[in-house]
C-alpha cells in the first residue's frame, strides 16, 4: 500500500489541519527619522574616552552633517553606508603618547576592520593627528 504523494495530500482536508482566516500581525519597522550624516568619525576605542575623541573631531569638521560613533554602535554598518565621507580614529602608540587619543586594543580593532571589511570605498583610517587633520580640511573642501 502505498502513501498518497505530497501534492494530493496538501489538497486533501485532514480533520488535523486547521485552515483559518487569522491574519497574523507583522511588527513595524522602525525608521529612523533623523538625517543621516555626510560626514561619519568613528573611534576604534569603544569607551567614553574613544566617544569623546571621535566627537571632538566630528565637532572639527562642524555643521549638522557631522557625527561621531564607537565601534561597538549597533547600527554602524548603516551608518557607514549612509555617509558620503568617513574617518576611523586609530592612533598609534606614538600618536597616542602624543595625545591624539586613547589606544585601542587590537580586538576593538579587528573586530571593526571585520565590520568595515566591505566598506572601505570612503572609509579613511587615521593613526595620527597629521593624517586625520588632513582628513578634516579636505572634508571641509
Amino acid at each position: 500500500m502505498s502513501s498518497p504523494s505530497l501534492a494530493q495530500r496538501a489538497d486533501t482536508a485532514n480533520s488535523e489541519t486547521h485552515v483559518t482566516s487569522e491574519v497574523l500581525a507583522v511588527p513595524e519597522q522602525r525608521i529612523d527619522s533623523s538625517p543621516q550624516p555626510e560626514v561619519l568619525v568613528i573611534s576604534v576605542r569603544a569607551d567614553e574616552r574613544g566617544a569623546s575623541e571621535a566627537v571632538r573631531w566630528a565637532e572639527q569638521v562642524g555643521g549638522a552633517g557631522a557625527k561621531a560613533v564607537v565601534a561597538s554602535d549597533a547600527q554602524l554598518e548603516k551608518q557607514v553606508d549612509a555617509a558620503q565621507r568617513v574617518l576611523v580614529l586609530d592612533p598609534g602608540a606614538i600618536a597616542a603618547w602624543r595625545g591624539f587619543g586613547a589606544r585601542a586594543t587590537s580586538r576593538e580593532r579587528l573586530a571593526l576592520v571585520a565590520r568595515l571589511a566591505d566598506r572601505f570605498d570612503h572609509v579613511t583610517w587615521a593613526s595620527s593627528r597629521p593624517k586625520a587633520a588632513q582628513w578634516v580640511r579636505s572634508a571641509q573642501e
